[in-house]
């Protein structure tokens, strides 16, 4: 588990909802939290603040915007099913114990959750987040009411149970032999929005193959590489990835030299990456590809493929083309 800013800004906003401070409870936004800290963190968040709805207003608040590289995968998902396995293989609040399973019983599609851990005074802290983060997730998705569906817990309210369904949005029951949220399967290989755009197929593999990499690669440059391929055009300069990783620009440039590279090597990989990937996967033309890119003239993208692979783009293009 590796909590994201995106989910820590969710937890200083619902502490300011309940009239708190998030100074005063340690919550900081730029930086990432480890299972141990966020386990550590919410156990002091429940004892500190004694609010029984903690989970359930941190996970109703989550929109797919929050979960940032996965959201990006699962909005250009083609059905539910796809943005379902999406969720059970890379949802960061599994962890390393618990567990998300997608499975099917007669017309029922149904999302098993296993918590990675329990929170000290809260023991449904983390299946609240979780079916909190899921029903806010897929009103968006879907766009509208979640028909035909109920929320299955394990364990035994600690608050009226018209509160769930409050915060929720759908019936749910208590006492069962699992945690699950159970849906029409019907509804599963229904097209979403994102069927129709030509380039969310590709936006979606890229999106996987970056969120493959995150449980694997290792170090600084690994890091910036994919917030790099993440930001799709609108790249960070360095002050941007130092704030971001909580240090000062002369420390990036240190440690990014350390391991043998630089933001402009970096920067280069992935246009270079991207570049090759538009013009062989999709019908958009140099001008567009370069100013996705963040070229301010298309002559200075050209010279810079160029360097990249010895081509033109257009030639990159013909070539890749005729080997398909």
């Amino acid at each position: 588990m590796r909590i994201e800013p995106g989910y820590l800004e969710i937890v200083s906003e619902v502490l300011r909802d309940l009239g708190h401070d998030p100074a005063a409870f340690g919550v900081e936004t730029h930086g990432r939290l480890s299972e141990p800290e966020f386990l550590s963190m919410t156990e002091f968040l429940v004892a500190e603040t004694k609010e029984p709805t903690l989970a359930l207003r941190i996970g109703t608040k989550m929109h797919i915007g929050t979960h940032g590289l996965l959201g990006h995968a699962i909005l250009s998902s083609r059905n539910l099913r796809q943005a379902a396995e999406l969720l059970a293989q890379y949802n960061p609040i599994a962890g390393a114990r618990g567990n998300i399973r997608l499975s099917f019983g007669g017309d029922k599609a149904i999302l098993t959750f296993v918590p990675p851990f329990e929170v000290k005074g809260a023991p449904c802290f983390m299946t609240d987040l979780f079916f909190g983060g899921l029903t806010t997730g897929l009103r968006q998705v879907v766009g509208g009411t979640l028909f035909e569906c109920s929320v299955e817990i394990a364990g035994h309210p600690t608050m009226p149970e018209m509160t769930y369904e409050t915060y929720l949005g759908v019936p749910v029951s208590f006492g069962h032999g699992a945690n699950r949220f159970v849906g029409p399967l019907r509804e599963v290989d229904e097209p979403l929005p994102a069927a129709s755009i030509p380039l969310s197929n590709l936006y979606r593999r890229q999106c996987e193959a970056l969120l493959r990499d995150m449980a694997h690669a290792a170090g600084l440059a690994a890091e910036i590489r994919k917030e790099l391929l993440s930001a799709r055009g609108h790249f960070p300069d360095m002050e941007e990835l130092a704030n971001t990783h909580n240090m000062s620009e002369r420390t990036l440039r240190r440690r990014l030299a350390e391991e043998e590279t630089s933001y402009r090597d970096l920067l280069d990989e992935v246009r270079s990456h991207l570049a090759r990937e538009y013009l062989r996967d999709t019908p958009l033309t140099v001008v567009d590809i370069a100013s996705l890119l963040g070229f301010e003239d298309v002559a200075n993208f050209r010279r810079a493929f160029r360097r990249w692979t010895g081509l033109a783009p257009q030639k990159y293009r013909e070539t890749a083309s005729s080997t398909v």
